[in-house]
């Protein structure tokens, strides 16, 4: 496909032109190697227009639909990187669900990182760094604040993750966690509260960030929450082991 050709350049614009042309015909494809590359490019310029959660729900969809395994593994791979650059919030929350209960997560070079977001705790510049040499070239971009794609995203994620361990903090605590200046904390906060991906509030005063629970919850339920999700983890587990190893527990 024309498309594909593009796409290799990274060329998004050329590549979408064509495949909104081919979109009316697909209805009347009935090979389904031909479908399968119109909708390979279509999830592709989706990652290369930087519309990443998009895209990220695009490849795990192909994925399912792959019979070999490392080609499905492949295209998980490429999901997984759009997840973590996406913007962190509920629909991220959800994407990073679908990937970690998928049975080949395990087997992702992406996993640590993939897991660490999933289970909500703050990444490491280690881990940053390794994620990093996996990106594309378009995935690498500096966007208007001076920040990278990927910065960008880890900086939201961490300051999600920091909402599940305090009540409040100050900006001068928070730079320092998410390694960026107060007045840059305090900003990226805000505009997280105002599109509703953070609940929480700002007293500018004392220069604190309160978080709040969606709906009020209170700590019980939190607690109830955080031992719901380990339940869950601890299931998933298993189930793999069950998978991979059915003999082992049928010896227990």
């Amino acid at each position: 496909m024309i498309a594909q050709l593009y796409l290799q350049e990274q060329r998004a614009l050329e590549a979408k032109r064509w495949i909104d042309k081919a979109a009316p015909l697909m209805g009347q494809i009935k090979k389904e190697k031909l479908v399968a590359r119109y909708k390979s490019a279509f999830v592709k310029n989706q990652d290369y227009s930087r519309k990443f959660p998009e895209a990220a729900l695009g490849y795990y969809r192909l994925s399912q639909q792959v019979p070999e395994k490392e080609e499905r593994l492949t295209v998980l791979e490429y999901g997984v990187r759009c997840v973590v650059l996406s913007p962190a919030g509920p629909q991220r929350s959800r994407l990073l669900a679908m990937y970690y209960k998928d049975e080949k997560a395990m087997e992702l070079a992406t996993y640590t990182v993939l897991e660490k977001m999933f289970m909500e705790r703050i990444l490491k510049k280690e881990e940053i760094k390794a994620f990093e040499s996996t990106l594309l070239e378009h995935q690498t971009a500096t966007m208007s604040g001076g920040k990278t794609i990927l910065e960008q995203a880890v900086i939201e994620h961490n300051l999600l993750a920091t909402s599940k361990v305090y009540n409040n903090i100050t900006f001068d605590e928070l730079s320092a966690l998410l390694d960026v200046t107060p007045e840059v904390a305090e900003k990226i906060a805000a505009k997280m509260i105002a599109e509703e991906r953070l609940v929480g509030s700002i007293n500018q005063t004392e220069k604190l960030l309160y978080f709040k629970s969606p709906g009020g919850v209170n700590e019980i339920t939190t607690w109830d929450e955080h031992i719901e999700q380990a339940c869950s983890s601890v299931t998933s587990i298993l189930e793999r082991i069950q998978k991979k190893y059915p003999e082992f527990l049928k010896k227990q």
